[in-house]
């Protein structure tokens, strides 16, 4: 088993003498592990959890304590606790955030579990059964980093066979967990009834298994880095560009864009997302979660995060009006102090107050050859629509409309008396 240590030298680049953090249950696999980093250049921190569901719990902790105590090894022990709900999913959190804690304390930035080839066999059939992505088809990885802090499973191409055989050639202590007996949870219901047939119809089973999760492995991240590279700084895709990508790199691009907000993907959303970037309609949008949405434009599409847009309608004075915290609308009659910074609006005659509002249903412009709905000149001037929702309106008080935002002025009403205007608007996010 010198090539575990090798293999954390060498190909995952992990400096000798560096500080690893190691998740030790007390079972082979794990007390294995611990055995061999103990006699290595690495420096080792073990985490032990006690899950309060079993009576050999105690029993599993003060073998890992003792063991540690025997080898001048540092212990941290972590009760993990949980009322109610998915058992396995809350747990498996809490253990993340007790390890990821341990590391701060220590100064580590390497976990390590004890996770081997019979638990990859396993979480493949359990991603397949599921449905999951890629990268998540390939099963567990050897290692991956997340916020500075690398995980890593030295042993996912050992077998539990090899491992039961180190374990009793070196007399390491071990306690075998029951609750791998039962056939409640979906994990062991595969190990003593899907994997062993497997096992029966190819004896190289786990060797083909490690092939797999490796070939899909590199795909994916030649993938990645592909969809990386196409990318812009901001994330922001490009759909004439998209629209030309093979298929693997369109939904991967979707991927890991939601991958980086943190947000639930599914193939299903995926197919959808994908759906709706390649068809000619522009302006759609597509719900990923209560705060974020995915905005698709005439040639871009970006996640954003929601901004509540709510409908604003104000009187205005002549004067400064404040429209918002930072924003303000100022207008003078017939002003002798107007400057080039303020627009200019001439009429004939108009309804007084003047209002300030968005846009609403119906809404019509007056040109010389007539009249034009305000939805189809921001359809001709491609104008998404986050920003319609968001574009200010002014009109008289009998609603005809004066000006809209960057848009348009009327020039339909005469030249008698005049309006200078200016929008003071802060940018929005």
């Amino acid at each position: 088993m010198n090539h575990i240590i090798s293999l954390l030298q060498n190909k995952l680049k992990i400096p000798l003498k560096a500080k690893l953090v190691v998740s030790v249950s007390g079972g082979a696999d794990s007390m294995m592990l611990l055995s061999l980093l103990k006699d290595s250049p690495y420096k080792i921190e073990v985490v032990h959890f006690n899950h309060m569901k079993r009576n050999q719990s105690k029993i599993e902790a003060d073998l890992v304590r003792a063991y540690c105590e025997q080898h001048s090894i540092p212990f941290h022990y972590y009760v993990i606790e949980v009322a109610e709900g998915n058992f396995h999913h809350q747990a498996h959190h809490l253990r993340l955030f007790y390890l990821n804690e341990t590391a701060k304390i220590t100064k580590s930035k390497y976990i390590l579990t004890a996770h081997h080839l019979d638990d990859l066999l396993e979480n493949i059939l359990i991603k397949l059964t599921r449905g999951s992505n890629l990268l998540g088809y390939a099963g567990m990885q050897l290692k991956h980093t997340k916020k500075n802090i690398t995980y890593v499973k030295p042993l996912l191409h050992t077998s539990k066979d090899e491992i039961m055989q180190f374990i009793q050639k070196h007399n390491i202590p071990y306690l075998n967990d029951e609750s791998n007996d039962q056939d409640y949870y979906l994990r062991n219901r595969y190990r003593h009834t899907i994997v062993p047939i497997m096992k029966q119809e190819n004896p190289n089973m786990l060797k083909q298994v490690s092939q797999y999760s490796k070939q899909v492995s590199h795909a994916f991240h030649f993938i990645r880095k592909t969809t990386i590279s196409l990318l812009k700084h901001d994330d922001t895709i490009d759909l004439k560009v998209y629209k030309k990508l093979d298929d693997a790199i369109q939904e991967d691009m979707l991927a890991y864009l939601i991958e980086k907000k943190n947000l639930n993907l599914s193939f299903d959303i995926i197919e959808q997302l994908k759906k709706m970037l390649l068809e000619d309609k522009p302006n759609q949008t597509y719900t990923l979660s209560d705060d974020y949405y995915v905005v698709k434009t005439y040639n871009h599409a970006v996640i954003k995060h929601k901004i509540p847009v709510e409908y604003v309608k104000i009187m205005l004075t002549e004067g400064a009006n404040k429209i918002s915290n930072v924003d303000n609308f100022t207008f003078f009659v017939n002003s002798n102090t107007h400057t080039e910074e303020l627009e200019k609006l001439c009429y004939n005659k108009l309804a007084f107050p003047l209002w300030l509002r968005h846009r609403e249903n119906g809404d019509k412009l007056a040109y010389k050859f007539g009249h034009k709905k305000l939805k189809d000149l921001l359809i001709d001037k491609k104008i998404s629509m986050e920003i319609r929702d968001r574009l200010w309106v002014l009109t008289d008080n009998d609603n005809q409309i004066l000006w809209v935002q960057d848009l348009y002025l009327n020039q339909m009403l005469g030249d008698k008396n005049c309006i200078f205007f200016q929008l003071k608007e802060s940018t929005h996010a």
